[in-house]
């Protein structure tokens, strides 16, 4: 399946993200087309359809807890985008959240696609984000 614009963004350093908070995007890794581009924390789809979004994210926690990253547009959680574990050992526990949601962007409507920790503190030590047209 071709696709008419793609955007792959990455954030391959450690971050920490506290709960609440929007995961930091660091860089384009690939773009293919001007209809997205990536913000300090988010891409934006600035043409009328539907986009794919799917990506993966490792990260540990300080505290024991549930790591949940959920995917925003426009500030509003996308239903069924979310990705959840337990983290039991704190600190040296690894998980890695793979994340997929469609977006609809409307005529005259700009998509700002955002990824939110809705769980505990966390340290995010790789994120890779393809958001492509369909």
């Amino acid at each position: 399946m071709s696709c008419k614009s793609l955007l792959y963004a990455i954030t391959p350093t450690n971050v920490t993200v506290i709960s609440g908070a929007t995961v930091p995007l660091s860089q384009i890794a690939r773009r293919i087309s001007p209809r997205l581009d990536i913000g300090s924390d988010s891409v934006m789809a600035y043409l009328p359809g539907y986009y794919k979004v799917h990506g993966t994210l490792t990260c540990t926690a300080e505290a024991a807890g549930n790591v949940t990253i959920q995917v925003h547009k426009n500030g509003v959680a996308v239903p069924g985008a979310v990705s959840s574990a337990t983290i039991t050992t704190p600190t040296t526990q690894v998980v890695t959240l793979p994340f997929d949601a469609v977006i609809r962007v409307l005529p005259e409507e700009t998509a700002i696609i955002t990824l939110v920790n809705e769980g505990v503190d966390i340290t995010v030590s790789n994120l890779a984000l393809t958001v492509e047209s369909v």
